[in-house]
This record gives structure tokens, sequence and C-alpha cells, in this order.
């Protein structure tokens, strides 16, 4: 737990005050990047094997789940440590959202999936308050995996997503170039 901790330190301020402990053991980041990276992995999870449809809602939902962070992130409201997770999680949810639809130009989309998809959050936004509130030892290891994979995850899609904007900046280029030189 000590080398995820200083993992994570580039990227959390990881204040104690607002870490799950359960005995010695304190989560590698503080409650809000353990729902962020935890809702990452989740919502990736969900969008590669259900495949939901980005519906116009669909991607309002996700956008205001991002937005919910403003008043959450800047501290305009008061929060203790469920709000704080469940801030990430949806932020985590919006994030995947949007970078998915960034990388995946023409994905195969399953209608119907909707419930599915909504119990899945669900159950990232219960469990991760519960899991650090009162899952112990076990649940602090089940947490810190979660929220390393969701890092990872994280990391990879953002590459992903330079990657697909630098194949469409270098397609349009060749675009503008072949149509500059043409007659």
């Amino acid at each position: 737990m000590d080398a995820l901790a200083q993992l994570f330190h580039g990227v959390c301020g990881q204040n104690p005050l607002h870490t799950w402990m359960a005995g010695e053991l304190a989560a590698p980041c503080c409650q809000r990047c353990t729902g962020l990276y935890v809702g990452v992995c989740a919502a990736f999870l969900l969008h590669r094997f259900l495949r939901p449809q980005l519906t116009s809602r669909f991607l309002e939902v996700h956008g205001l789940l991002l937005l919910l962070m403003i008043p959450c992130g800047f501290h305009w409201v008061p929060q203790g440590p469920i709000l704080r997770a469940l801030s990430g999680v949806g932020f985590g949810f919006g994030v995947v959202t949007y970078l998915w639809l960034a990388i995946d130009a023409s994905p195969i989309q399953v209608p119907g999936r909707a419930w599915h998809y909504a119990l899945g959050l669900v159950a990232a936004l219960v469990g991760v308050p519960l899991l650090g509130t009162w899952g112990g030892k076990a649940g602090m290891y089940l947490l810190a995996g979660l929220t390393t994979a969701g890092a990872l995850i994280l990391a990879g899609l953002c590459l992903a997503a330079l990657f697909a904007a630098s194949r469409f900046v270098v397609r349009t280029l060749a675009l503008l170039i072949r149509w500059r030189s043409s007659p």
C-alpha cells in the first residue's frame, strides 16, 4: 500500500482527513480520487462489454456528471467522505464516456442496455463508500486494486484519445494539401 501511495502522490493531495483507513491500512489516494479511478474502471468495463448507445440523453447525463465536479471540487458545498467519493465516481463515468466517444469513431452500440449500464453506475456509487467505510482491510485492498486499474485505464484512454486526435489532424492536413494542389 505504501508503494501505491507513492505512485499516487503526484496526482493526489492525499489529505489524511480525506482518506479512508481500515486498521492500519490507508487507501492509496483520497476519497474523491478513489471514487474517480474506481468510476473509470467500472465505466470502462461497462462501455467495453455492454456497448451502450451514446444517445444525446446519455451524453447529457454524463456531461452533467462532469459538471457536478465543479461545486464539489471547488468545495462550494459541504462534503463528507461519501459525497467526495460519489463526485469522483460520477466524474470518472463522465470522463470515460467522452473519451470513449473520441476514441471509438464507429462504435457498435447495442440498444436496450441502458438499465444494465445504470445498474453498474449505481453499484459503483454505492460500492465505493461502502468498501471505504465498512470494508475493512479486504475493502482497502479491493479499493487499491480497482484504483490502480482505473488509473492505468485512464492513462490508456488518454493516450488512445491523443492518438485518435493526431490521426484526425494528419488526415485533415492530407485532405487540405490534396485539395490545394488539385487544379
